[in-house]
Parts: C-alpha cells; sequence; structure tokens
C-alpha cells in the first residue's frame, strides 16, 4: 500500500514472517503491519503463539483509526480468513476489507469477484470491501480515500 517495493521485512518464505512492522508515514500516522494468519509454513504451537501476539497487540494498542483486512480475490474465504474476519469484527474497531491480487483478474470480473466475498463475509454490507493490486498498484486511489477519511486527513 505504500507503494515502496522491499520496504516490509520478511521472510524468505510465505507464511513465517513472524514480526509486527511499523511505519511512520510523513509524520501523521502510523500503518502496521502484522503477520499474516495463513500459517502454510508453522507448526501448530508457532500458530498459537503468533496469534496470540496479533491478539496482544490489537487487544492492547490503541487508538487503532482503521484495520486494513487483505484477502485473496481469487478464491473464496477459506476457514482462516472467516476466522480472522470475525475476529476482527469482534474486536469493534473499523475495518476495510482488500480483494488483493485483484490484477490477477480480467477487468470485468473484478467488481463480481468483489461483492461475491463481501456477499460471503458480510452479507450485511455494513463494511466496505475494494480491490486492490499491491503488486500492480491499481484501484490504490479508492483505497487511499477510506483511509484518509478514517485518520481524519
Amino acid at each position: 500500500m505504500l507503494s515502496r517495493k522491499n520496504l516490509a521485512r520478511t521472510s524468505s518464505e510465505p507464511g513465517k514472517t513472524r514480526q509486527i512492522n511499523f511505519y511512520n508515514v510523513d509524520n501523521s500516522f502510523y500503518f502496521v503491519d502484522l503477520p499474516g494468519y495463513g500459517f502454510s509454513k508453522m507448526s501448530k504451537a508457532e500458530q498459537i503463539k503468533v496469534g496470540e501476539f496479533i491478539e496482544h497487540y490489537l487487544s492492547t494498542r490503541k487508538p487503532i483509526a482503521l484495520i486494513v483486512f487483505l484477502i485473496d480475490i481469487r478464491h473464496s474465504p477459506t476457514e482462516n480468513d472467516v476466522m480472522m474476519y470475525n475476529y476482527i469484527i469482534n474486536t469493534g474497531f473499523p475495518c476495510l476489507v482488500l480483494a488483493n491480487k485483484a490484477d490477477k483478474l480480467a477487468t470485468t470480473k473484478v467488481d463480481k469477484a468483489v461483492a461475491d466475498l463481501q456477499n460471503e463475509l458480510n452479507p450485511l454490507k455494513d463494511l466496505k470491501f475494494l480491490p486492490f493490486s499491491s503488486e500492480k498498484r491499481i484501484y490504490s486511489e479508492a483505497v487511499w480515500k477510506e483511509v484518509d477519511k478514517s485518520i481524519g486527513m
């Protein structure tokens, strides 16, 4: 989202990042990148530890202006997606859901894919779901408008 490649410190394998990255954006706000929850390469014990780590951060860090939840636009929500979505909703924090990897779909199919994800996760449609592509940086203008609204800019 910050339009800078290699800004985040990531592990060499997906699902292995275990740290929180903080980014000061123009001395106006912090963008905080939490570890992913897919846990594809972690043992059950590591999954629990990272889950507790994320939960501790979210429950003790105030104020949080917005949680930006990324989900893969190409697939139905996984069990982990649903679990994390429900957890975020229960925190009471404002949330924006980004249907990431929108560049992997034909432009004509993006809106339907976003609508399908929203129907599965948020049938009340009380949260905003937007397409996004971190790789191609398309759809970012609408996303940043929502972020700006949340942080009062």
